[in-house]
């Protein structure tokens, strides 16, 4: 059963859209690690998400993926710059 990792970004003020990009675009690059299917991030267009401006969907082979990828040396690099600019809320569920 694959899993879909949900994460909600809303910047910390000051953090610009030209620095959001480049946290998307460093966290698209996270295909390589392993279990990963696919990875959609994106800015929010609608006033639907309480406040969060943009969003990413990582879609793993199954949810014992979760902790490998979550650990992998890569997206905690990752999660450095993102925690550092951006406030996070993040949900898992399997399909």
């Amino acid at each position: 059963m694959a899993l879909e990792h949900m994460v909600w970004l809303t910047p910390k003020t000051g953090v610009g859209e030209d620095k959001m990009e480049e946290i998307l675009a460093s966290i698209r690059a996270l295909t390589h690690i392993p279990g990963v299917l696919s990875i959609s991030a994106g800015q929010n267009i609608t006033d639907r998400a309480n406040g969060a401006t943009h969003g990413v969907l990582v879609t793993l082979e199954r949810a014992a993926d979760l902790p490998a990828y979550i650990n992998h040396p890569d997206h905690q690099a990752v999660g450095v710059v993102l925690r550092e600019h951006c406030e996070v809320l993040a949900l898992d569920y399997e399909r």
